[in-house]
């Protein structure tokens, strides 16, 4: 299931300049963005291994979800573990998190990144008509199942998401159907409710 390691398509801006705004924490999060992006296999697990212990994570989102299709097992299942924690994306990172939805090659990436746009909660209203698209088109049955999940995360404002999911309800998997009628009860009482306030 997974897929040949991405090049250095990320976006790594490097070591931030030593301003007055600059902490140790910044610095930190620079150098492990850089070491998941430039460093082999070993480095990239040594960082993975860091990033779980750590109690202050960000901006290492999107690199941590294409490390999850990374042809190393040991990197992959890292990487999913750090995933799987209470990583918690930055809203800075939504972007990304798009367009790893789209990213067909691996059904666990998009998995991930619905994880991520999931925990982002309301903030993620961006991604509604991608993770509609996941819902709609993946291969990947999790992925779907997932997107299914971080549109009820997204709650009201997901609303646009009803048709899609009335849609797969009719014709999907037994469990992805129960999920899309659970979601589209959601969506639309806390619509209701916020409609009535």
């Amino acid at each position: 299931m997974s897929s040949p390691d991405r090049g250095n398509e990320s976006s790594f801006d490097g070591v931030p300049s030593s301003g007055k705004n600059t902490t140790a924490s910044d610095v930190q999060q620079a150098e492990w963005q850089h070491r998941l992006v430039e460093g082999d296999h070993h480095v990239q697990l040594q960082t993975l291994m860091e990033i779980r212990q750590s109690t202050r994570v960000a901006a290492v989102s999107g690199q941590i979800i294409r490390l999850a299709g990374s042809r190393d097992d040991g990197v992959r299942a890292a990487a999913a573990e750090v995933l799987d924690g209470c990583l918690q994306p930055s809203l800075v990172e939504l972007p990304a998190l798009i367009a790893s939805l789209a990213d067909r090659s691996d059904g666990e990436i998009s998995y991930w990144a619905a994880t991520l746009l999931g925990r982002l909660g309301k903030k993620a209203v961006g991604a509604v008509p991608a993770l509609c698209d996941v819902v709609a088109k993946s291969q990947f049955l999790p992925a779907r199942e997932r997107s299914v999940w971080a549109l009820r995360e997204i709650g009201p404002e997901a609303r646009d998401a009803i048709p899609v999911l009335g849609a797969i309800s009719e014709a999907a998997p037994a469990r992805l159907q129960q999920l899309c009628r659970e979601a589209i009860r959601d969506i639309g009482i806390d619509s209701a409710v916020r409609q009535a306030a």
